[in-house]
Order: C-alpha cells, then sequence, then structure tokens
C-alpha cells in the first residue's frame, strides 16, 4: 500500500463521527474549524491522486465530503470561521474551510469571501482584522496571506494573473535566508515556507525562483513532510525516507507539529501547543507524499499487529515493578497487569504528558493512590487509543480492561457487568470531540494477594448537560442488579440538588464480585450535606472522620471555596449506601513537594498507618523538583460501618526510559 494511503485511513481513523477533526488544546479549547478544514483539503487532494487505488481517493472524497458538510454546519455568523466555534472569526480558518469548499465543489459562501479581502493590507493578509484587540495577532504574515491568497483563486475570485501578483506584492518579499518563510504562529520554519511555495507553483512561478533551505535540519515528522514538499514544489532532489521513518504501526504520524500562540502585546510566548492527536502531523504528512507522487509500497508493521511500548511505557513498568516491590506486591505480575491495561495508551509512539488528551492527572497517564490501611499497590491509567474519536477510544479501553480482567479471573464479573458498560458507553451519545475522559481503569491489589480491577466511567455531565448524567448512571446501577426502589437512589437524588453525578466506579474480583460507587461533583465541602448523608446511610453522623483537613496544608475553611467531591459505596444486594467519602483537592504547592509529604505523612500516622505512603512519596519525590507540578493531587476521607479510611493520590512524574 502507498505510504499516502495509509496516510488517508489513518485521518479517516482520527475523523469525529460528524465529519470534524480536534486538535491543538490551547486556552481557548482545541480548534475544531480550522483543523477540519486543513485535514479535510488534505483528504480533497487525496481523492484526486490518480495513483491511488480508487477505494483510497474514494474514502478520501467520502472523509472530504463529511468535512466540508460540517464546516457549512459550523459557520459563524456571516458564513466564516474561526479558530474553534466559540471564538472570533479569522482569515487563516476562513482560508482553509474556503479551501476545502472549493476543492469538492460546494457553495463558498459570498460573506467569507469578502472576509478575506477585508483582511488584506498592503503587506500581507491579517490572521484579525482589529489591531485594536488582536495587536500582535493582527500583524501580516506570509502562511495567512499564502493561504487566503490560494483560497481566493481556488474559489475563483483570483484569476491566475492576479494571484501571481499577490504573491508578489504580499507573499515574495517576506523570504529570508536561506531561502525560507517565517511566521509568529509556528515554531517550524517548513509551513510558512510551504504554503508561501504551493502559492509560488500555482501561480506559474512568477519572478522568483526559490531555494527552499531550513536553517537547520528537520528533526520533527511535521518539519520532515514539510521540507520534502518544499523541495518536491521546487523541482529539487528530495528524500521521503526521514518521514517515512517517522510513520507509525498501520500508518498516520505522531502529533509534532508545535503551534505558538504570541502574546498579543508583544514580546514572547503565552502558550506553546503540539497537535497531541496527530491530525495535522498526518495531514501535513500526507500533502507531501501526494506532492512526491507514487513512493515504494513497503508496508509499516500492520495495524493488528501489537504495537510496541514506547520507551515511557518502559519507564512507566519500571515504576509499577518498584512500587509494588516497596509496597510487598509481587512485581512481575503487577508489571504484566499494568502492561495489559495500559498496550494502547503507552504504545509507541505515546503522546504523553497531554492535557488535551487527559484530565486524569494533569494531562499524565497514570496516577497512585496509597491509604492509611494495609500497603497495596493502587493506580488509575488512562486505557485504550487515545488518539481515536471519543467512542473508538472508549471502545478500545474497554477491551483493555477485558485483558485485564482474564488475566485478574474476573472474567464473570466483567461479563456481569455488561449491562452497566452498555449504558454508560452508548454510541448513540452526541460526545463532543474534546472529551477527555470516558473509560478509565485501575487495580488495586493487596500484598496478600487479593486484587481488585477498577472500571471508572463518565457520566459525560460537563460535555452533554442534557439532564440525563443521573439517569444513566442510574440504568447502570440496575443493570448491575440494583433493586427497584433501592433507599441508595434517594440519597443520589438529595445530591443532585447540591452538584452533579461525575462518574461511575465498578469494582470487578475474581468469583463474580463486584462493587460500585457513585461520584458527585460539588462546588466545595458542604458539611451540612455530609452530615444528612451519613444520616441517610444509617452511619454515625460524626464529620471527623471526613472532614477535609491537614494540619498545615489545608482548612476546612479553604476546603469550602474549592471544588470538591463526595462518593457513596452503593450494597447491590440490600440497594443500601455502605460507605460515604468526601474528597478535597490540594492546593498548588507553596511549599516544597518535600515539606508537603512531611505535613501528610506525619498526619496520616495520627489517622492510620502511613507506611504505604511513605513508601511511595519517597519512591517519586526525587522525580519532582520542589514547587514544580503537582505530585499531591487529592485526597479522600471515607467512613462506613468497618470504620474510617483516608486516602491520599499522588502523581508519578513523567519517568526516565530505562538505560539499556
Amino acid at each position: 500500500m502507498q505510504p499516502a494511503a495509509r496516510g488517508v485511513e489513518h485521518l479517516r481513523r482520527l475523523q469525529h463521527p460528524g465529519g470534524s477533526w480536534s486538535d491543538f488544546m490551547v486556552a481557548v479549547g482545541c480548534s475544531d474549524t480550522w483543523v477540519t478544514g486543513y485535514a479535510g483539503t488534505a483528504l480533497a487532494a487525496a481523492a484526486n491522486a490518480e495513483h491511488l487505488p480508487p477505494p483510497v481517493r474514494a474514502a478520501a472524497a467520502e472523509g472530504a465530503d463529511a468535512a466540508a458538510g460540517w464546516l457549512l454546519g459550523a459557520a459563524g455568523p456571516g458564513g466564516v470561521w474561526g479558530y474553534n466555534r466559540g471564538v472570533a472569526p479569522d482569515a487563516d480558518s476562513t482560508a482553509w474551510a474556503v479551501r476545502l469548499l472549493a476543492a469538492r465543489g460546494r457553495p463558498v459562501p459570498p460573506p467569507a469571501l469578502a472576509f478575506l479581502a477585508a483582511h488584506e493590507t498592503g503587506t500581507g493578509y491579517r490572521t484579525y482584522r482589529d489591531v485594536a484587540r488582536t495587536r500582535r495577532w493582527s500583524e501580516p504574515t506570509p502562511d495567512v496571506s499564502a493561504a487566503a491568497l490560494l483560497a481566493q483563486h481556488e474559489a475563483g475570485v483570483l484569476d491566475r494573473a492576479a494571484l501571481a501578483d499577490g504573491f508578489l506584492r504580499l507573499v515574495a518579499g517576506w523570504q529570508k535566508p536561506p531561502g525560507r518563510w517565517t511566521s509568529i504562529w509556528w515554531a517550524e520554519d517548513g509551513y510558512p515556507t510551504v504554503l508561501a511555495l504551493e502559492a509560488w507553483a500555482v501561480a506559474g512561478r512568477p519572478g522568483l525562483t526559490p531555494v527552499p533551505a531550513p536553517v537547520r535540519p528537520p528533526v520533527t515528522a511535521f518539519g520532515h513532510a514539510l521540507w520534502l514538499q518544499a523541495l518536491v514544489l521546487t523541482d529539487a532532489p528530495a528524500d521521503a525516507a526521514p518521514l517515512l521513518a517517522a510513520e507509525r504501526p498501520g500508518g498516520g504520524w505522531a502529533g509534532d507539529a508545535e503551534l505558538l500562540v504570541p502574546d498579543p502585546s508583544g514580546g514572547g510566548l503565552t502558550e506553546r501547543s503540539i497537535d497531541s492527536r496527530g491530525v495535522f502531523t498526518t495531514a501535513t504528512a500526507l500533502r507531501a507524499l501526494l506532492a512526491a507522487g507514487p513512493l515504494p509500497s513497503a508496508p509499516p508493521a500492520p495495524v493488528t499487529a501489537a504495537p510496541g511500548r514506547d520507551a515511557l511505557g518502559h519507564g512507566y513498568d519500571r515504576l509499577i515493578g518498584q512500587v509494588a516491590a516497596d509496597l510487598g506486591v509481587e512485581p512481575s505480575r503487577a508489571v504484566a497487569v499494568f502492561g495489559e491495561l495500559t498496550r494502547e495508551s503507552l504504545a509507541a509512539p505515546a503522546p504523553w504528558p497531554s492535557a488535551q488528551l487527559s484530565g486524569l492527572a494533569g494531562g499524565l497517564p497514570v496516577e497512585l493512590s496509597v491509604t492509611d490501611g494495609a500497603p497495596a499497590l493502587r493506580y488509575t491509567v488512562e486505557v485504550g487509543d487515545p488518539v481515536l474519536p471519543a467512542f473508538s477510544r472508549a471502545v478500545s479501553g474497554l477491551h483493555a480492561i477485558g485483558r485485564a480482567a482474564g488475566l485478574l479471573g474476573c472474567e464473570q464479573a466483567w461479563l456481569d457487568a455488561r449491562p452497566a458498560l452498555q449504558a454508560m458507553v452508548d454510541p448513540a451519545l452526541p460526545v463532543p470531540e474534546g472529551n477527555r475522559f470516558w473509560v478509565w481503569a485501575g487495580v488495586d491489589a493487596e500484598a496478600g494477594g487479593r486484587e481488585v480491577l477498577k472500571v471508572y466511567l463518565s457520566s459525560l455531565h460537563q460535555h452533554l448537560d442534557d439532564g440525563g448524567a443521573r439517569r444513566r448512571v442510574t440504568a447502570a446501577l440496575r443493570g448491575l442488579g440494583l433493586p427497584a426502589g433501592a433507599p441508595a437512589l434517594d440519597v443520589l437524588a438529595k445530591l443532585e440538588g447540591h452538584g452533579f453525578c461525575q462518574e461511575l466506579g465498578i469494582g470487578l474480583a475474581p468469583g463474580g464480585r463486584i462493587g460500585v460507587k457513585v461520584y458527585y461533583e460539588l462546588p466545595g465541602w458542604r458539611p451540612e450535606l455530609v452530615t444528612a448523608v451519613l444520616a441517610d446511610a444509617g452511619l454515625p453522623a460524626e464529620l471527623d472522620p471526613v472532614r477535609p483537613a491537614i494540619p498545615g496544608v489545608l482548612t476546612e475553611e479553604v476546603a469550602a471555596t474549592h471544588r470538591a467531591g463526595i462518593m457513596l459505596r452503593v450494597d447491590l444486594a440490600t440497594g443500601r449506601v455502605c460507605e460515604v467519602s468526601t474528597a478535597s483537592g490540594f492546593m498548588r504547592p507553596m511549599i516544597g513537594h518535600a515539606e508537603i509529604a512531611r505535613r501528610v505523612g506525619a498526619w496520616l500516622g495520627t489517622t492510620g498507618d502511613r507506611r504505604a505512603f511513605d513508601a511511595v512519596a519517597a519512591r517519586l519525590l526525587p522525580g519532582w523538583p520542589e514547587r514544580t507540578g503537582r505530585l499531591h493531587s487529592l485526597f479522600t476521607r471515607a467512613r462506613s460501618a468497618k470504620g474510617a479510611r483516608t486516602t491520599v493520590y499522588l502523581r508519578p512524574a513523567l519517568p526516565e526510559a530505562p538505560r539499556a
């Protein structure tokens, strides 16, 4: 299969069901409209590539048409587009939308063309027109100028002569030695260089013979793709080997395009963002390969083969083995189970850290926890292929959990949990493109050999806002055998007026045993509500065992003003709440991690057994520079008929790859 054909297949795998793509997380969210225009235009080019097999061209056309239809429905007022649907329109995003619509023969809204024309200045096209508000963002850049000129040409507004004139006036003069263009929006000069050269080539190579050359050799797949296309456009010798060597097993390219967000007031950057899902990088690679023409069809590793483990995954394997040994848990078994759960999420090339792809631990794929009880290895992980669209990613994660269930002897419990999983992971739910959590997994492994596999399922309340979160969780509970009219349902209804149902946790154990916990998020610590819930559960209405206060770390007053949680463990046989837990987050550290760990450890020594915390904290502390990042995530305090328990959640820093 041609490498370009594999690029088409991978872009289609990344495409959301509605026809869009999303990538590049910044302060205003992920891009959908701009990225969709760009990726869709790449597929539109593939649909017209005669050297590709007809089925591949048909798949590309189908994807491009779906993207064009989505864009027409996502246009802002006046038929123009911005970085995403929630922000002001800009010339670059509108240009790529117009290019896709023109390529697929769709009607281009006249206001979009007028909008582009209005962004022209004497030296180029602005991204934003409002100079007073956007300041530096309104400076002309050659990549935006080239995209706007090409869009107007492809829409029939500019003929070839007008395109050539526009290139000479607005793009050519921006070229810098040794034959490149630069942009305030990109770390890689190859991007504005390729756009400039594309406009130059389409315009008939007017009055300039650029010799494209980077300042330094590219080191990313994005860079290799861009400079390959730049060389092809100028008939210079070009080698696709570096780009092909960066291809993922099964096709496609990991995201390594770096978008820059300059400070509008000038002087420096406010953000840098990588296309974590690889949409932009893969689309760029596809554009380059199409420009290069037919290449040898030697396949990469097939999609059906088990993907190789990323070096980051090996680093986490080592960490899990070390922590298991510290806590008296069999290391080799712990690593084997962890490896099954994370086969896809830590496959090479892994995209972590990525706040765009995960809400688990600040963009990290693993979080540990320890209790003040008997030492046990406890962790939560991202499961499934993290770059897939939401439902496909969730299904991939469930497959990973199913493999781990077999390894842990939980097959019967896994089968019995199917109705609950189907209630929570429904393909009919309109889950948005930017969803970061639908399915997580975890394991509790005690030194004595007892193991529990945990499944965490988002209620999707924050994304869907359809009032159906508790309804989905209730359906899942009934699927697990909760009796009709169970008293626990009345407690859930009481919580509904104070917060929202966030997720459902299901514990699976050998012998078909299943446990369940419902998580609610609250705007802060609410002692009166907790007292009432304890009473409803038939537990002592004493707040001290669940109070969110750690001497020298967090006060009850501060906890009342920050996000908090309340969790209910439900006995499926009786339908009653059998445990009530509260949750509070650690504040961003104003003192060093080691000092926080000392204070937390001392506190845990007063509530129970601090040994597990001390062991895990000692293992993790060297990875975190003092006052950088967040080692301590949150803590929970639980009350049941068996007594009280405190749990502290700790984030491992990204581990170093094991030395050969």
